[in-house]
């Protein structure tokens, strides 16, 4: 009945209408009703009603009269009028009525006369209820015609007059947020225009082309498409070409392999210009190169992509699972490097720089295309497509290129898998083998973080062309071969099935179970099995796999237990199967029988729904390992190892069958109906639509890359930073560096100075120590150090989250260097030479506190004991200003980060009452690896204000600042300092990053002086002859820089150690170059361009 709840009207409207006797009487009842309920003292909601119901005439006007004073008791002359609307005269709207809070109140709505007491009641029976809440109620009982109007047309607006004698009479025209509704249109019409089209260029990259490519009898080439029913092959490449949107046809380009090999230039030049009218673009291979890179992805690469984890030469003939697999090959891996990088010449040379092309890489042949594409064409979008499975990352960390195939892969802007489980295995794979982190952004965009790049990770299976194959089910030739199967298996049940002679088609063990249900089943003689074994060429001289010996023993013995002559109860045949062969065996077939252990998506359940969409009968046994058994709900799923439940399966696949034909059951009726939810599915599914749906996700992702990244970061928070690529600016820095006369360089140690390879350990006997190990710093970066402490003009200082101890032994021997000990707890202010034995340097913030500290410390530490005891490989660290549970050594990262977020969750005293630490001085921290609890007077932003503090106060300001972190615990000190900056009149941050599509962006030149911020395009160098000065003369000398692109606060990044490294090597080079000038007579003696060099 339309109560919407509470809300405050967006605009109010007055309208003033003509008195007549019964409007002012009525008039002068509500004023007496408010005066009432404002002298009775209850809480009262401003309600208003809106109405929308029979045709009023003139003379007459809609009332709402109810059950209590207000509204009228009942009595229609009494009751609260209502005043048409502007626009759409058969809506009506009363004024506000002041309604007791919570309160149920009935009302009806009455349509009377001004004139007389005629009235005629609303034709709804029943009584109308509300209960106000709030300080406003919007009640609707207009069936939404008040809003259809409202968004449909603009309405007039009439502000209130002061001469109006209806002034109170105010409706409210809307109570409805539209800036949210807005912003929502305005994103929905900002993707439409993203959308892919006619004017977009498009490469579809395949392992081979969608064409066949032959000599004529007059010894020219001659090329025309693929016709997939002439193909042995269903071939994904050819169903495309033939589904592409009529719009894209001229756009999208593939390229591949021509099915030919030729060295000769002026045969690939002929070959060139043949397939340039059908829009193919070819790759041309050096026969051996080919060979040895299907051999090592058909023989390896496959393998590994469906699960298998042993390969080796050395293992026994009979190990099925292994057979016909090889060992990890170096050669044949530089061979399939070599197969990829032709693939990237060839699409480099097709395209131009000034385009913006959308690169669409398919298949696991071509996992390092998107790599070496990336490095030649920067400006070009990658979109990466895996029709197969995705391994475990148990199985994936066992092959040697690991790491060289994920990056690969991460340098597509999307990477699209057939389903979520084996993205799940990918991002599992990223974090273990890359330590890359993922998170969601809005509307629900998984993206994984790398390389200081953010990529795109979705799902999308891919669809059959539906309609053409129902057109081709009208061919005569297939409905034949139908009935010529149907025929060698009498009036039997058909089950059918198509499967690869592979390991993990499962085979074997769908005979096995078919053989003891036949054994078992009373109606054995009323099945058959028909099996089609897309048998592979073989190339080590055996006659036929393992697989198809014991698939024919088991047949045998099944024919003779249950055959009879001329009826064969299994039917087994091999060899390569045309697309109308593989419709007619499914369209004979009554059952679709699969048992693939690990088979990616598979094709054939859809296909079997294809072949029965005319007669809507059927039913589908699917294993659980299969794809596409995640989209089909109305097959029988099975576990192909459970032998007895396949039996099950079959079982009441069987009698579904005969209750069928008996009538049906309900439990038949059902699987029928879900049977044809499924025919519904796969028909809605268009392989159109599915080209432009990916497409278009690949251009919506080139258009987000100046966008802002929003994401978790270390410890659940929400942070941000611009997409725009902010790598530091070196020459900026350096510039700054050279102008600047105070200068403060703040640096985190490990993630910064020195790789991240921080562990925990407990000593052999070691009941309670625990020691941390990590690396030391290199002494290259210790003497840059030194370099710049012994510029008077700075103030150095290595704040860590280590022990004073450690940080003694790392750092001790650089003279005045300033040190902070976790996290600023302890620290040594710059400037007091170095370490020397027995000479306690340290400060400390925790002077009369040992009493209040060992409290919570005492608390924390035993909760996260028990952590320790129930998650193998934690460890408890206890510090001064500090107690952590590290799981840095956990294998379950995954399931570790959850135990840690709920470990958060219970000590943070933010929580309220509940949280365990809920009243004492400390803050919760989950970092990388860690949950610490700290005292919340301590963290490195404290220590960085204290540093900075204390050069303010010793030389009265700070124009240069650089801080460089890495972690959760760093983001207090950007805090800080870009606070600072705003204070000092400056910003930390750059305003407006570079559009990633800029011709800036894509060039060596990275600077842009107009504006008064720093604008950083994607390279971070200048050459001399680019650097301008006066460029810098507004730009911030506070830079704040996160190690490795992450949402942070930081306002730069640079992309690892390495980086952080050559720039303080460059530093360095000045605070030298600075101190020879100072004690020589000459105006200078290393001149800034050669002191930027190396």
């Amino acid at each position: 009945q339309g109560v919407l709840g509470t809300g405050q009207p967006s605009c109010l409207l007055a309208l003033r209408l003509p008195a007549a006797r019964g409007e002012c009487r009525s008039r002068r009842a509500g004023k007496r009703r408010a005066q009432t309920a404002m002298a009775s003292g209850v809480p009262r909601t401003r309600v208003y009603f809106r109405y929308a119901g029979d045709r009023v005439g003139p003379g007459e006007e809609v009332r709402v009269v109810g059950d209590c004073e207000e509204l009228g008791n009942w009595k229609p002359a009494a009751g609260v009028a209502l005043r048409p609307d502007a626009v759409e005269q058969q809506c009506f709207t009363s004024k506000a009525v002041a309604l007791p809070i919570g309160k149920q109140v009935q009302y009806k709505y009455v349509v009377c006369s001004r004139t007389s007491d005629a009235c005629r009641w609303e034709l709804q029976e029943e009584n109308r209820t509300v209960v106000p809440t709030g300080q406003r109620l919007l009640v609707e009982d207009d069936r939404g015609r008040y809003r259809h109007v409202e968004y449909g047309k603009p309405r007039p607006h009439k502000p209130p007059s002061a001469g109006d004698a209806c002034s109170e009479c105010i409706v409210a025209e809307s109570l409805t947020s539209m800036p949210r509704l807005q912003s929502f249109e305005k994103k929905l019409k900002k993707d439409k225009e993203t959308q892919v089209g006619a004017e977009d260029t498009v490469f579809a990259v395949f392992r081979t082309l969608p064409v066949r490519l032959e000599r004529s009898s007059a010894g020219e080439w001659i090329a025309e498409a693929d016709r997939d029913s002439e193909q042995f092959n269903f071939k994904v490449v050819s169903m495309m070409a033939r589904s592409l949107p009529e719009d894209l046809i001229k756009s999208v380009k593939f390229v591949g392999h021509p099915g030919v090999f030729t060295a000769d230039p002026e045969e690939q030049r002929k070959i060139t210009e043949v397939l340039a009218p059908l829009n193919c673009i070819p790759v041309f291979l050096d026969e051996q190169v080919a060979t040895l890179t299907l051999e090592f992805c058909h023989r390896f690469l496959w393998p590994v992509m469906h699960n298998m984890k042993v390969f080796d030469d050395n293992v026994k003939a009979h190990d099925q699972d292994n057979r016909n697999h090889h060992k990890f090959d170096e050669v044949q891996w530089r061979t399939y490097q070599v197969f990829n990088r032709t693939y990237a010449e060839a699409v480099e040379a097709a395209m131009s720089p000034d385009s913006k092309p959308l690169v669409w890489v398919h298949d696991f042949y071509l996992l390092l295309l998107p790599r070496a594409l990336s490095l030649r064409c920067p400006w070009a979008t990658i979109g990466l497509y895996l029709h197969c499975a995705f391994p475990s990352s148990e199985v994936f960390r066992c092959i040697s290129p690991r790491e060289e195939i994920l990056q690969s892969m991460l340098s597509s802007k999307i990477i699209t898998f057939q389903i979520f489980e084996y993205a799940r295995h990918f991002l599992s794979c990223c974090q273990l083998l890359l330590n890359a982190t993922y998170y969601f952004q809005g509307a629900g965009v998984l993206c994984i973080d790398h390389d200081s790049e953010s990529v795109i990770v979705r799902t999308d299976h891919f669809v059959i062309p539906f309609l053409d194959l129902v057109e081709r089910m009208n061919n005569t030739t297939i409905s034949q071969q139908a009935k010529a199967i149907q025929q060698q298996f009498g009036d039997k049940l058909i089950f059918a099935s198509i499967d690869g002679d592979e390991p993990f088609a499962g085979i074997v063990h769908k005979f096995r179970a078919f053989q003891r249900f036949m054994n078992e089943c009373q109606h054995a003689h009323r099945v058959g099995l028909y099996q089609h074994i897309l048998a592979r060429r073989q190339d080590d001289g055996q006659k036929e796999s393992e697989i198809v010996t014991e698939v024919k023993r088991l047949a045998d013995e099944i024919n003779k237990a249950h055959g009879r002559p001329g009826q064969p109860a299994v039917i087994v045949r091999m060899g390569e199967v045309t697309v109308d062969e593989r419709l007619s065996i499914l369209h004979a077939a009554n059952v679709l029988f699969d048992t693939s252990i690990n088979d990616g998506l598979n094709l054939h359940p859809f296909l079997f729904c294809v072949a029965h969409s005319k007669d809507q009968k059927g039913s589908m046994i699917i294993s659980e390992f299969c794809g596409c058994s995640s989209v089909l709900t109305g097959a029988r799923k099975v576990n192909p190892y459970n032998t007895q439940a396949t039996v099950d399966a079959l079982h009441a696949a069987y009698m579904q069958d005969a209750e069928a034909r008996s009538g049906g059951s309900l439990e038949s009726k059902e699987y029928t109906r879900k049977f044809k939810t499924d025919i519904s599915y796969v028909s809605t599914q268009r392989l159109s639509n599915w080209v432009r749906t990916n497409l278009s996700e690949l251009k919506q992702a080139a258009s987000k890359q100046s966008g802002p990244v929003k994401g978790l970061g270390a410890g659940c928070k929400v942070l941000s930073m611009e997409r725009g690529y902010r790598h530091l600016p070196e020459e900026a820095v350096l510039h700054h560096y050279r102008e600047s006369k105070s200068r403060v360089i703040l640096l985190d140690n490990e993630g910064t100075l020195a790789p991240d390879r921080r562990s925990v350990i407990r000593p052999y006997g070691a009941q309670d120590t625990l020691d941390r190990i990590g690396c030391d710093p290199d002494p290259q970066v210790l003497e840059c150090l030194q370099a710049l402490c012994d510029d008077r003009s700075n103030t150095v200082v290595v704040v860590s989250g280590r022990s004073k101890s450690l940080c003694d032994k790392w750092f001790g021997q650089v003279k005045d260097l300033g040190m902070c000990a976790e996290h600023g707890f302890y620290w040594v202010p710059a400037g007091k030479g170095k370490q020397r034995p027995g000479v306690n340097r340290w400060l400390s913030m925790q002077e009369h506190a040992h009493s209040e500290d060992d409290d919570w410390k005492r608390i924390a530490a035993t909760l996260m004991q028990q952590y320790v005891k129930r998650v193998q490989g934690s460890v408890l660290e206890a510090k001064g200003s500090a107690v952590a549970w590290n799981y840095r050594k956990v294998g379950a990262q995954v399931l570790a980060n959850e135990i840690a977020l709920q470990l958060t969750r219970f000590l943070d005293p933010t929580n309220g009452p509940e949280s365990l630490m809920y009243g004492y001085p400390v803050v919760v921290v989950n970092g990388k690896g860690y949950v610490e609890v700290k005292r919340s007077d301590v963290d490195k932003g404290v220590a960085a204000d204290r540093v900075l503090a204390e050069v303010k106060e010793r030389v009265g300001h700070v124009d240069f600042v650089l801080c460089i972190g890495d972690d959760r615990s760093d983001e207090d000190m950007f805090e800080v300092v870009n606070l600072s900056a705003k204070r000092e009149g400056l910003e930390s941050i750059a305003e407006e990053p570079i559009p990633a599509d800029s011709p800036k962006a894509l060039t060596p030149s990275i600077w842009s002086s107009s504006g008064p911020g720093l604008r950083i395009g994607r390279k971070g160098s200048l050459t001399l002859e680019e650097f301008n000065p006066a460029d810098m003369a507004d730009s911030s000398r506070y830079y704040t820089v996160t190690v490795g692109r992450k949402p942070s606060k930081a306002g730069y990044f640079l992309k690892d150690v390495q980086e952080v490294s050559d720039l303080l090597q460059k530093l360095a080079i000045q605070a030298r170059a600075a101190g020879l000038q100072r004690f020589s007579s000459m105006p200078m003696l290393v001149r800034p361009e050669d002191a930027d060099s190396d």
